[in-house]
């Protein structure tokens, strides 16, 4: 996908539309933002020594902060970057995603993530185009694998996430926990190492232990 963004035409009111797209999918990806979240921070928002994103007043009327990685800041810097080259706007009120008619929309997103879907042939199990916040989705599930497989608690890491990813409560986290299989292979293999040695093997004979 990054590959097709940067294929995508510029034009007079969007010079930047395979930058902007390139880092809308390093962000989707890497932080598991809503759409609408993606849309709405400035320049300012961005904490260039801290490496957070300020995303405010978002679903729930909640704000936070939103610590990015290494590689996704690298990519905000890269962006900015290109707009002080080009004398763009880069100040600290103008959108972090800008474009010269207006701000970009949640909506106005999600059709081009599903241009750029159709694009490189990605379709969901039932054979439709993904949504944008499908990324969303697989940030949750990955974090949970990741910490099933490092042996880590994961009941007692909810709160973290559903922080991380602005929830009202962690119920809204736990449901990532819920219909998928990786989790539950994770989850059953966990049980193996932990508990698997105090299960008795039957008798070569088939009877009883």
């Amino acid at each position: 996908m990054l590959t097709a963004a940067g294929t995508l035409a510029r034009s007079a009111n969007s010079p930047l539309r395979p930058d902007n797209m390139r880092l809308a999918i390093v962000l989707l990806y890497t932080t598991g933002l809503r759409r609408g979240e993606l849309t709405r921070p400035t320049v300012g928002d961005y904490d260039r020594r801290e490496r957070t994103l300020t995303i405010r007043a978002s679903k729930f009327h909640k704000s936070r902060l939103v610590p990015v990685s290494a590689d996704a800041a690298q990519e905000i810097q890269q962006l900015l970057g290109i707009r002080r080259q080009r004398r763009l706007p880069a100040g600290a009120e103008s959108p972090l995603l800008w474009h010269r008619r207006r701000d970009y929309s949640g909506g106005g997103f999600g059709c081009a993530m599903r241009g750029l879907f159709r694009q490189v042939g990605i379709q969901t199990a039932a054979g439709h185009v993904p949504r944008t916040h499908d990324f969303r989705h697989g940030f949750a599930v990955t974090a949970l694998l990741r910490w099933y497989r490092a042996g880590i608690d994961v009941q007692a890491k909810l709160p973290c996430l559903a922080a991380y990813m602005g929830h009202v409560s962690i119920v809204s986290t736990a449901y990532y926990l819920h219909f998928v299989e990786p989790l539950a292979a994770a989850a059953s293999a966990r049980f193996a190492d932990h508990c698997g040695a105090v299960i008795a093997a039957p008798h070569a004979g088939g009877g009883a232990p």
